[in-house]
């Protein structure tokens, strides 16, 4: 046990009714792609932003474009928002189409399992992005799909909404629904909304100091214990 973080293991499911994945930086790899499209849609404005401070303030901590001019003053006079995250929209839709945009390690085999499995009905996606670009990036990787909520018309994380509305269609309550997360922003949520949730560690949020009820290393490792449900 770190911090005390339990290692998520198979009997832990077993209590809960629903399961509920985040998906960008959970189910697929395209963290440092938002930040690729963000710097190509800011350097029409000469701005860049590091990768360091992308991953904690934007990734992690869900501040975005609205944040980091707060954090730089003289951006704002300088950079216009609308037409920054227009082009952003438009760069990132280009690397879905283009394939760039894959899933982590492990996550179709667990997207394939979850549709069938101990938790077929029972699961669902929601994360602050478009519900039809998690479905072409799923698609394209092959995966099986399960149901999707996407940010379009709720509050983003660290607001509980995106959650409290998933739950509800899959006819689960807070109490009852385990949360895959890997930021501050949906680990928020999950605990506003009186979710628990598992933290998934991976190689751009390991040194951050993140509270969850589990752990999990990468969310391959949930494959075997899904598996394991069906025996």
């Amino acid at each position: 046990m770190e911090n005390g973080i339990r290692p998520l293991a198979a009997a832990d499911l077993e209590g809960f009714r629903a399961l509920l994945l985040d998906f960008d930086g959970v189910l697929a790899d395209s963290e440092l792609l938002y930040h690729e499209s963000w710097n190509v849609a800011l350097s029409k404005w000469g701005v860049q932003i590091p990768e360091e401070e992308y991953l904690l303030h934007w990734t992690s901590l869900g501040e975005g474009l609205k944040g980091h001019l707060a954090r730089h003053p003289d951006l704002e006079a300088l950079v216009d928002p609308v037409e920054a995250s227009s082009i952003q929209k438009s760069v990132y839709a280009t690397f879905c189409e283009s394939g760039r945009v894959r899933l982590m390690d492990g996550a179709a085999g667990v997207l394939d399992e979850l549709s069938t499995g101990a938790f077929a009905g029972r699961c669902a996606i929601a994360s602050n992005t478009d519900e039809s670009l998690i479905r072409s990036i799923i698609a394209a990787a092959g995966a099986s799909p399960i149901p999707v909520v996407g940010g379009a018309g709720l509050p983003k994380k660290p607001m509980p909404d995106i959650f409290l509305r998933a739950a509800s269609l899959l006819g689960s309550g807070p109490d009852e629904t385990l949360v895959f997360e890997d930021a501050w922003k949906g680990l928020e949520a999950a605990t506003r909304g009186g979710f628990r949730s598992v933290l998934v560690r991976s190689r751009l949020n390991r040194d951050f100091d993140l509270t969850a009820g589990y752990a999990l290393e990468g969310i391959g490792a949930l494959l075997p214990m899904l598996r394991e449900l069906r025996r």
